[in-house]
């Protein structure tokens, strides 16, 4: 059965699959941590020069922002030509756009273990847990996706709506989680997955930029702690 949800603002619909939920802990591996995935050494020997010139960006725009970061930078930082750079994209835009949609494609990967394994409030710290590295990774950087569509989403409009997309899958991907949650608790019809998660994307958005502006973690910690107490009313289930 597929459940649709309108988005508000500019008519963007997101759909959920519900029978495909019951078997995605079946499909998934063990978890691996967001903060070593962002963090560890880039090896070129395993990816082409394309890949590489996106991989190196991730971390610079991440780090520094897209218009703190000169393209030169990016092409030295991966040993690539000009020549070789405009081969692959044709502007500094689709540059963009390819990076914002590497990075939530990389990102969703890293996270399937944690949103599929939502089964019960007791798995809940664990299912929210990349939230929390992002807020732990070096100056507290948090979200890169929101991080460069919140810099350049007023200005450019495909940037604006690549990241609006690359959400909205991390939107499903969560309400996934929720739809295990309720199915397993017998809770189904309690509360709608899509708007809950919609409702904490935005939610998690704000506290890791308050994490990043004030370089603490105590906001998506915070988050988190709101978040249990929410989703326990939801169920009407106690607390583990």
């Amino acid at each position: 059965m597929v459940k649709s949800y309108q988005g508000p603002g500019h008519g963007a619909r997101i759909s959920l699959d519900m029978a495909r939920t019951r078997t995605l802990s079946e499909e998934v591996k063990k978890p691996v941590s967001v903060t070593q995935a962002w963090s560890g050494e880039i090896d070129p020997s395993r990816c082409n020069k394309r890949t590489l010139l996106i991989l190196h960006a991730i971390r610079v725009f991440h780090k520094k922002g897209v218009n703190g970061t000169g393209i030169a930078e990016v092409m030295e930082l991966a040993g690539v030509g000009k020549g070789q750079f405009y081969h692959y994209f044709g502007s500094k835009d689709q540059f963009i756009c390819e990076v914002v949609r590497y990075t939530m494609d990389y990102f969703l990967k890293r996270i399937a273990p944690y949103t599929s394994r939502l089964e019960s409030l007791a798995d809940f710290d664990q299912w929210f847990q990349p939230y929390v590295e992002f807020a732990q990774l070096p100056d507290f950087m948090g979200c890169p996706v929101g991080a460069i569509a919140s810099e350049l989403s007023p200005s450019n409009p495909a940037v604006r709506a690549t990241a609006a997309l690359c959400l909205q899958r991390w939107v499903i991907a969560m309400a996934e989680g929720l739809s295990v949650l309720q199915q397993e608790t017998g809770a189904v019809g309690r509360f709608q997955p899509l708007e809950t998660a919609e409702e904490l994307a935005s939610d998690i958005q704000g506290a890791l930029l308050m994490c990043r502006a004030m370089q603490t973690n105590r906001y998506i910690l915070s988050l988190r702690e709101r978040t249990r107490e929410r989703l326990a009313r939801l169920l009407q289930l106690p607390q583990n």
